[in-house]
């Protein structure tokens, strides 16, 4: 079919996606454009422009020519299906510009009128802002609306039109509108209304009105918004002089409360940039992208603004108004992100977050997850660093952002805090499988004199007797007493012994084991479109600056992923599909495609490797199949039980000084061919083992639909 565009889904289907949605919105914006330019032209124009009497004779007409730009429409935004996310709503509102009335009150009264037909014929009174004449009943009997009167505003106001209009300040209702319709020719010199009664009441309320807010060529009077094409293409024809139009657009959200922390908002130019945005040519009082993708991709999505050449008289009447150069509408973003896997993800980190706080409250003492209320996680693609989730919780709407502003500010959870690239947290023992990987790579020499493999077995005691003053022990031999024994570097990483990777990493060494983590991508910038910080990867340089020496139990700390190491959701993400793809780490990426107006595709990203780990593939088959084991054979990772498809994963659980542990989980699948690379942290989560459950309801939405 030629009116269709097919994508293809992560499962090989097609689904359509119709080109017409594209024209349609392309016509209508253009219909618009077209209308409301001609609208400006005609509606503003004040009157014939020409020569005036003067006793000396005939005075020259003076002109003057303005530039003024005209805003282009700004671009949509799509996920990675083409799921409109966030589109434009456009809104209007007529109004009556002073300056531009006709020139006498006889001839304002019938444009008036006019105006009234059209609203009555159009019924569009319900869009007319709320009334504040106070005046009720129907020509010429009225009575005071008391209740309107008793606010400060609107009875210092009636005061002051009572004194202008020569009235004493105890002057009834009738009193005073036959006072107005004296003052603007809407009776005769006996007092006889010269319209009709309903006619009377239209412009009493209009003239009351522009009493009110002293209308003048800075005032104008507002008499309807929120008003579509068809209005304004009616008031094109009816050409009442002075009657304006005011176009605004407002961002919609169409999946109200997903995806806040990575959609962004538009916005005047925030003071602190004005400077940069005006050295790019836009005007102070421009909107523009603030944060998130909205600000990430503001030149894609804003497009290219038009002019108009306005001709006004010596009056300042505009007189003509021609198009230089017509607006060229933003561009459309198509994301990486998979909408339904997003929403999907921020329900399962808030039904994890419950499941922890109630299993809190079911043990015994204290630091068991009760502490539990926030969280966050990461899915990209593994092989190209194509983000499918970027999930923060809590959440908030967009769509009621300026309603609930004070609300989010004092939420002690920051809900607008995109924790996935912001928020920074020590890796745990997620951090063993790096190591793992290093040790095995770089063939470090254990057991006085025998060169590390897999198959090679390291002696563990439950303490760590290394260091005279410092002995640090395992998690076993806490609860216990007890050790692991003499282990490999598969049973190392699925029984998380901390005194096997003590040993790597005391022989490594802080400079290699920070080398191979910039390139695993820990501790450096992802590569990703959207504002992100880059955590901590720590050595004797910053602790120097935190007045603390480095030390040899720093090192070893570090290994089991403590110390002041401190990595994003997203690098976590990037760092376990460094490893279990071979050693690529794609840059992270939620930008896809950017399609022109009518649909084209004029950019598609092109995926790019950042750093790379030399890593063979027997050491990534060790790896991958260690992990499988974290999540097939674990006693306490429970959440992957019957799940039909093999996954690799792996628990670390992060101590925090008086507050239950970090909670972090990283996994991808399928084992042999990893396709997708979940990462999960839950603040004071507890045990990584809990958040394992938000994971494998990602898992199930992408692999079997269960969303």
């Amino acid at each position: 079919m030629k009116n269709q565009r097919s994508f293809k889904t992560r499962d090989g289907a097609e689904t359509v996606h119709r080109r017409g949605s594209f024209v349609y919105r392309y016509y209508i914006i253009a219909g618009i454009f077209a209308a409301l330019c001609v609208l400006y032209a005609v509606l503003i124009v004040t009157g014939t422009a020409g020569e005036s009497e003067t006793p000396d004779g005939p005075e020259e007409e003076v002109f003057t020519e303005a530039m003024v730009k005209i805003q282009a429409v700004r671009g949509e935004i799509y996920d990675r299906n083409g799921k409109l996310l966030v589109k434009n709503n456009y809104s209007y509102r007529l109004y009556f510009d002073y300056a531009a009335m006709s020139r006498t009150y006889s001839e304002q009264n019938d444009d008036i009128i006019r105006f009234y037909d059209m609203a009555d014929e159009m019924s569009l009174r319900s869009l007319m802002p709320d009334p504040f004449c106070p005046l009720i009943g129907s020509w010429p009997e009225y009575t005071y609306d008391t209740a309107m009167l008793s606010g400060q505003v609107a009875s210092s106001r009636q005061a002051r039109i009572l004194r202008e209009l020569g009235l004493g300040e105890d002057a009834g209702a009738s009193e005073l509108a036959s006072a107005l319709a004296k003052k603007y020719r809407m009776t005769d010199k006996k007092g006889n209304a010269l319209y009709t009664v309903s006619e009377m009441n239209d412009m009493l309320r209009f003239r009351y009105e522009t009493e009110a807010i002293q209308f003048a060529p800075g005032e104008p009077y507002t008499v309807l918004d929120g008003i579509g094409i068809e209005v304004i293409t009616r008031a094109k024809e009816l050409n009442i002089p002075g009657l304006r139009i005011l176009t605004s657009y407002s961002r919609e959200y169409c999946y109200p409360g997903a995806a806040s922390q990575i959609l962004g908002r538009i916005g005047k130019v925030p003071a602190e940039n004005v400077d940069y945005y005006t050295s790019k040519g836009y005007p102070v009082n421009a909107v523009v992208g603030v944060d998130g993708v909205e600000q990430a991709f503001e030149k894609i999505l804003r497009g290219m603004e038009g002019e108009m050449k306005i001709v006004k008289d010596k009056d300042g009447n505009v007189v003509s108004a021609e198009t230089v150069k017509e607006p060229e509408p933003g561009m459309d973003v198509y994301l990486t992100i998979d909408i339904d896997l997003q929403m999907t993800a921020e329900r399962a980190l808030g039904e994890n977050i419950a499941y922890v706080n109630d299993r809190a409250a079911r043990i015994s003492g204290s630091l068991d997850g009760e502490d539990c209320d926030c969280g966050a996680l990461v899915a990209q693609k593994t092989n190209t660093g194509e983000v499918l989730v970027l999930a923060s919780w809590p959440t908030f709407d967009l769509s009621r952002f300026n309603e609930t502003y004070s609300e989010l500010i004092e939420d002690p959870r920051r809900p607008m805090f995109n924790r996935a690239l912001e928020g920074t947290y020590a890796p745990g023992s997620t951090f063993k499988v790096g190591v793992a990987c290093m040790a095995l790579l770089e063939k470090i020499t254990v057991n006085d004199g025998e060169t590390f493999v897999p198959s090679t077995l390291i002696k563990t005691t439950g303490k760590y007797t290394y260091y005279e003053d410092y002995q640090p022990v395992c998690w076993i031999y806490t609860l216990r007493k007890a050790s692991h024994g003499s282990i490999n570097v598969t049973k190392a990483l699925q029984v998380s012994c901390n005194c096997f990777f003590y040993e790597l990493g005391r022989i490594l060494g802080i400079e290699t084991i920070n080398l191979y983590c910039r390139n695993y991508g820990l501790g450096e910038s992802t590569g990703i479109e959207l504002h992100e910080v880059e955590g901590v990867l720590a050595d004797s340089e910053y602790t120097r600056r935190l007045g603390v020496a480095w030390t040899g139990g720093l090192t070893i700390q570090t290994a089991i992923g403590q110390a002041y190491n401190r990595f994003t959701p997203a690098q976590l993400s990037s760092y376990l599909s460094t490893i279990v793809n071979g050693g690529s780490r794609w840059a992270l990426h939620v930008l896809k495609e950017v399609r022109s107006f009518d649909g084209t595709v004029v950019e598609s990203y092109v995926p790019n490797v950042l750093s790379s780990v030399a890593i063979d593939a027997g050491t990534v088959g060790v790896l991958r199949n260690a992990m499988s084991k974290v999540v097939d054979e674990s006693t306490t990772v429970t959440a992957f039980d019957k799940f039909p498809i093999k996954v690799g994963g792996k628990t670390g659980t992060a101590q925090v000084t008086g507050q239950s542990s970090n909670a972090v989980f990283l996994c991808f699948a399928p084992l042999d061919d990893p396709d997708i690379t979940v990462a999960v942290v839950l603040e004071r989560g507890a045990t990584g083992a809990n958040a394992a459950r938000s994971a494998r309801t990602v898992m199930d939405a992408y692999f079997l639909g269960q969303y």
